[in-house]
């Protein structure tokens, strides 16, 4: 197996932690294993993770600054025919490694790789139990728990057989952002082409929470994941459906509500734009700073959806979004794979 680990600036603590954790796992498995870091972190911290990376054994490349592209160069300098992708702020879990290899070892061959468990780890800070009344921030870790089969799964934790990678013509490096979408391209892609992706709750990683501690960080990365959504909708139009968005309603209820201000209408009509997003943002129910908040996160999405759309000259996908599940592709069951 060859685990591959793309990281950036800022991850230098958080990637010596993931390659220890890594190691251990190694040393359950009588196969061998190589792990590659791809980085592309300015001076010294590239030089600091290459000489931990040095002492560890661990192979160290200066790559892209795209996450798919890192990916994608880690694969082509890969040893071994099974591919591990892990993300830098995650840690192994002892078992990591010997379930994935376990979960393919009995797959047949139209099964394209495994999902394995991304658990969020560490204090839940103020903002983390914000975020727990999140619709989207968190839903996308626990696919391996609620599902037998899936139609994609996060690169946090994601093991693909290289046979398959290389027919798939692996990440797309044309993606709009520098990180997301691009894992759920290549798992509907391998899809549509006729290979099937299965879970595994025993290989799981622990995903820290303190990589994202701030606001600013959280409502960056929940931005982002909205422009993915349009590279998604906007490349698989067959899984895109039509969607209220509250950030592009009002946008364009404020352009009628200026143009009629101009014409003659009162002010205070500009107000009334403004009510599709406060209509999104309350949600009843206990902790209704916390629910608000929450509800203030999705927005985000909402709004990095809007932002690419406009951006693109293309405002009809402002209205769109991308159907991440269907009962054809995710199969519930009551455990994954416990290989």
């Amino acid at each position: 197996m060859t685990v591959c680990v793309p990281t950036h600036r800022g991850r230098l603590r958080h990637v010596s932690e993931l390659l220890a954790s890594l190691l251990v796992a190694a040393r359950a498995v009588d196969a061998p294993v190589e792990i590659i870091v791809v980085d592309d972190s300015p001076e010294p911290e590239f030089q600091a993770l290459r000489c931990r990376c040095v002492q560890l054994g661990v192979r160290h490349l200066r790559g892209p600054r795209a996450a798919g592209a890192k990916r994608n160069l880690a694969v082509r300098a890969a040893s071994h025919d099974v591919l591990l992708f892990v993300d830098s702020d995650c840690v192994a879990t002892p078992e990591l490694i010997v379930g994935h290899l376990a979960a393919l070892a009995g797959a047949p061959a139209d099964v394209a790789g495994v999902a394995g468990a991304t658990i969020w780890s560490g204090d839940r800070t103020p903002l983390w139990q914000i975020l727990d009344f999140s619709r989207l921030y968190q839903n996308a870790g626990d696919v391996a728990a609620r599902y037998t089969q899936v139609g994609w799964g996060t690169t946090s934790n994601l093991c693909v057989r290289r046979e398959a990678f290389v027919r798939l013509g692996g990440f797309d490096e044309g993606a709009f952002t520098v990180v997301g979408g691009e894992d759920v391209d290549l798992g509907v892609r391998a899809c549509d082409q006729g290979y099937r992706w299965l879970t595994c709750a025993r290989a799981a990683v622990l995903h820290q929470r303190d990589a994202a501690g701030r606001w600013s960080q959280v409502l960056a990365k929940q931005f982002t994941y909205g422009r993915a959504d349009v590279f998604l909708s906007s490349r698989h139009r067959h899984r895109r459906t039509w969607r209220a968005n509250p950030v592009a309603i009002s946008l364009m209820a404020m352009v009628f509500a200026v143009a009629g201000v101009r014409t003659g209408l009162p002010p205070w009509v500009l107000l009334g734009a403004a009510v599709p997003v406060l209509v999104a943002l309350p949600r009843t129910g206990p902790q209704l700073v916390r629910r608000w908040g929450g509800a203030l996160v999705d927005l985000a999405f909402d709004a990095g959806i809007t932002w690419e759309a406009l951006r693109q000259g293309r405002p009809v996908s402002a209205v769109c979004t991308f159907v991440y599940t269907d009962d054809r592709e995710f199969l519930p069951g009551r455990a994954a794979t416990r290989a």
